[in-house]
């Protein structure tokens, strides 16, 4: 593995904590109007959204071993990087339907 490789791989997040540190964000609206139609990176207070979605959809995929938690992570955090905030809550879905090869209901 090239040396670029190691260093690519040694700085993509492992846990949803570390997602979530790459965020500054503040719920300055707690249960605000259109809040369920958007997904917030880097909200891990009292409630945390990205820990939610692996719970509630990518947990059991990977323990049915559709999909690795490795595999989850990235996808969680490509889904963070890659879409532009407001990040709706269809589109997030999707993009992690789309890296992830599931269907999320």
């Amino acid at each position: 593995m090239k040396l670029s490789e190691l260093v690519t791989a040694a700085l993509k997040p492992k846990t949803i904590k570390d997602i979530n540190n790459k965020y500054d964000y503040k719920d300055e609206y707690p249960q605000g109007e259109g809040d369920s139609d958007n997904v917030a990176c880097g909200q891990d207070g009292s409630y945390n959204e990205l820990q939610y979605i692996y719970n509630t959809y990518l947990k059991p995929e990977v323990t049915s071993g559709n999909i690795t938690e490795k595999d989850a992570i990235e996808a969680l955090d490509s889904a963070c990087s890659s879409l532009n905030n407001p990040r709706k809550r269809e589109d997030f879905y999707s993009h992690l339907e789309d890296k992830l090869g599931i269907q999320i209901p």
